[in-house]
């Protein structure tokens, strides 16, 4: 595969040569401020995987405080707000708990979402805790629903009188993050010497494994692709110890599962060691992903061609990752679709290639087939028009 100079230095050692794995490609909805592709690149001399994006830390500060999908509570994940959600934070939050016994220790769980990991942890009789989050909305759920203390911040940009604390939690956070070096540096700022850092991120090493959408794990959030290896690689240098790390599985929809690691690691202030250690099967694994996805890609796109080949106008429910990567293939019959539908309010009003995009209750006199574009929620969806909607329309699925 080809090498290149890349636009983003390795996040973890700063590395500029990088090898080409795949080149992503989206088509935004209007007002989007992410970019519409980037290279996903391997470091040779880390062994880390990540988007060679020419997104600024600003874009991404910008588009999670304005257009986080996590602030609807019920379409996505870290509020707790479904039965698969809440159970998958509660597992998480009992883990925390076995490590930290003291109920008084102070925690900040930045990147908090709707708060659903804090509210676990209050459940279990911890007193100081703190969200944060660069999202308004999400701040205000947490505080309101949950009755803990939020407030809107990341780790570029913390309230400077938040003061230290006993552990700090990332859980989903750093495969989000453009600059993965400086946020180690502001996060050692947070702990007090000896305190702990939980941190949880998807498991690249075994996305193969748990394939459901073609390319689901290169999105325009998801910029940094860890594994056991690299994580450590991150922390140890920087003056972390490990003291565990792990595999996990956890949901991602009622009927669909994600691999996951995570790490408890020490803030020690000394580096154990300055080298880092590669993981000589991880590029494989990537490679074998990339492979599969552009199978199931291709799958797809053969069954759109056939529906092409009909009539009458459809709506295509969905104007999210999948439905990106779709249009940048020119998978979606265009010419048949006279609207996008979105649950997401973030999403609604605005247009995608000039088509609109509207909310679920403005199809209701609409008789149109819909197209579902998500594999990952199309069971859900479905029972939402068909049940809480009774919606009549003809349903038609990817698969």
């Amino acid at each position: 595969m080809p090498y290149k100079e890349a636009i983003r230095p390795c996040p973890i050692c700063g590395n500029h040569s990088v090898e080409v794995l795949h080149h992503q490609r989206f088509v935004l909805a209007e007002e989007h401020i992410l970019p519409e592709s980037y290279d996903v690149v391997w470091c040779g001399q880390c062994g880390f995987a990540y988007a060679d994006t020419s997104a600024t830390q600003a874009d991404y500060d910008r588009y999670y405080a304005e257009f986080s999908k996590y602030e609807d509570n019920q379409i996505s994940t870290g509020g707790g707000g479904s039965g698969w959600d809440a159970k998958r934070l509660g597992e998480t939050a009992r883990a925390i708990a076995q490590v930290l016994t003291d109920r008084e220790m102070r925690i900040v769980d930045i990147g908090c979402a709707n708060g659903g990991l804090l509210g676990e942890l209050k459940k279990l009789g911890f007193k100081n805790l703190v969200g944060l989050d660069p999202s308004p909305a999400c701040v205000a759920h947490t505080r309101n629903n949950h009755g803990v203390e939020a407030a809107i911040g990341s780790l570029d940009h913390f309230p400077s009188e938040i003061g230290k604390f006993d552990l700090v939690i990332l859980s989903h956070v750093l495969e989000h993050v453009l600059n993965l070096r400086p946020a180690v540096e502001k996060i050692s700022q947070l702990l007090e010497k000896d305190s702990s850092l939980y941190v949880e991120v998807p498991d690249a090493s075994r996305y193969h494994d748990f394939l459901v959408a073609p390319f689901q794990d290169f999105n325009t959030e998801h910029i940094n692709h860890f594994n056991l290896t690299s994580m450590r690689n991150l922390f140890i240098p920087r003056g972390f110890q490990v003291e565990q790390t792990g595999e996990k599985v956890i949901a991602s929809s009622p009927d669909n599962h994600y691999p996951a690691i995570f790490g408890f690691f020490r803030a020690a202030g000394v580096s154990a060691s300055r080298s880092y250690e590669i993981d000589g099967d991880f590029r494989e694994r990537l490679v074998s992903y990339i492979e599969a996805s552009r199978k199931k890609i291709a799958t797809i796109s053969a069954r759109l061609e056939l529906l092409s080949r009909g009539g009458s106008s459809i709506l295509v429910w969905g104007t999210g990752q999948l439905t990106m990567k779709l249009l940048a293939e020119n998978a979606l019959p265009l010419e048949r679709v006279s609207a996008f539908v979105d649950g997401n309010p973030i999403n609604q009003g605005k247009t995608l290639l000039g088509i609109p995009i509207l909310a679920p209750d403005e199809i209701v006199d609409r008789e149109s087939p819909i197209l579902i574009t998500t594999l990952l929620h199309q069971k859900e969806i479905s029972s939402r028009i068909k049940e809480s909607l009774k919606l009549p329309n003809p349903l038609i699925l990817l698969d």
